[in-house]
């Protein structure tokens, strides 16, 4: 009893590990062209990634920056993850807004609400080249804004 009373205080008393770090889950959806990708086949720039969706107001409102922030930041991969819509109402919405948007990736079951932690919308996330989570901005994002928030990149 001593002794497992012992290596009980001992197990207490180690070091516990910080929080761990999010990181970019590995999902695998559908590209609004068809083809399947694994969210962290995006790895290798740093990635910014919007949750949004056609529906949301305050999401058509940041898209146009984003688009045009995506345009003149090659160095910075943009992924435009449409949660709850599918293929033909993103279409849709392009066409409604003509606008073209890049590496949009879809999820209609909205299987990364939890991962992402995702409880509203829009939310763009930061990650690192590396997929570490740096950055987490809820809500539309103004064009004073955004700036400051790609410089952490």
């Amino acid at each position: 009893m001593l002794l497992l009373v012992g290596g009980l205080g001992v197990f207490l008393l180690q070091p516990r590990a910080k929080s761990t770090t999010e990181v970019l889950p590995s999902i695998t959806l559908q590209r609004l062209e068809g083809a399947a990708i694994n969210l962290t086949d995006f790895k290798g720039k740093p990635i910014l990634l919007n949750a949004w969706a056609t529906w949301c107001e305050p999401c058509r409102r940041e898209m146009p920056l984003l688009l045009k922030a995506a345009r003149t930041n090659p160095d910075v991969q943009f992924i435009f993850v449409n949660i709850s819509d599918g293929p033909e109402a993103v279409k849709a919405f392009e066409k409604e807004l003509g606008l073209k948007i890049p590496n949009v990736v879809l999820d209609p079951e909205a299987r990364l609400s939890d991962p992402l932690r995702i409880q509203g919308l829009p939310v763009t996330l930061f990650y690192d080249a590396e997929g570490r989570l740096i950055n987490r901005r809820i809500g539309e994002i103004r064009a004073e804004e955004l700036p400051g928030l790609l410089e952490a990149f």
